[in-house]
């Protein structure tokens, strides 16, 4: 944590040279975070640009307790939240179908770009709280809080993404 200390503080009194190294240190990670919520790469970098101008906004209100990396991601990810909720992108699933898929069916490999397409594939809130669930590790009620759902809605919605993610990966 010491060697972030002098790059916080930095950033916090608006250093150009702090920011430029703590975007060098952080821009691929919290990039990876940005394309597992933007629509394409630019939609990313878009998201990208403006985590990184509202990290280093509120930087001073880290207390350097608990992982910077972590509140730095958490940041990241509100941050692509807010860029998809201002799209109005959100869509509810009215009616979700069930489908019960073995444990053999599911025990074949299959590489993580191509569950990603597959998620980014789903309506978009199903999508949504299965990646702040299974990838950030969000709770139903956290999950609840920033989409502006029911703990129960989260829960169905993480039900019918995973229903139908096994669907797709299987057949």
């Amino acid at each position: 944590m010491s060697d972030y200390k002098q790059i916080i503080e930095g950033c916090a009194n608006w250093e150009r040279s702090s920011q430029e190294r703590l975007y060098r240190l952080f821009s691929k990670d919290l990039f990876k975070v940005c394309k597992l919520y933007g629509s394409d790469s630019q939609d990313a970098e878009d998201m990208l640009h403006d985590a990184f101008m509202h990290i280093y906004k509120n930087i001073g209100s880290y207390n350097f307790t608990g992982s910077f990396e972590g509140w730095m991601r958490r940041v990241t990810v509100n941050c692509c939240l807010q860029a998809l909720r201002k799209r109005k992108t959100f869509q509810q699933i009215a009616e979700i179908p069930v489908m019960d898929v073995s444990e053999d069916e599911m025990e074949t490999t299959i590489p993580f770009a191509r569950i990603l397409e597959e998620i980014n594939h789903l309506p978009t809130k199903a999508g949504l709280v299965l990646k702040l669930y299974a990838l950030e590790g969000w709770s139903h009620a956290e999950i609840a809080e920033e989409l502006d759902i029911s703990i129960g809605t989260s829960k169905s919605q993480l039900n019918y993404a995973r229903t139908v993610l096994k669907q797709k990966l299987v057949s």
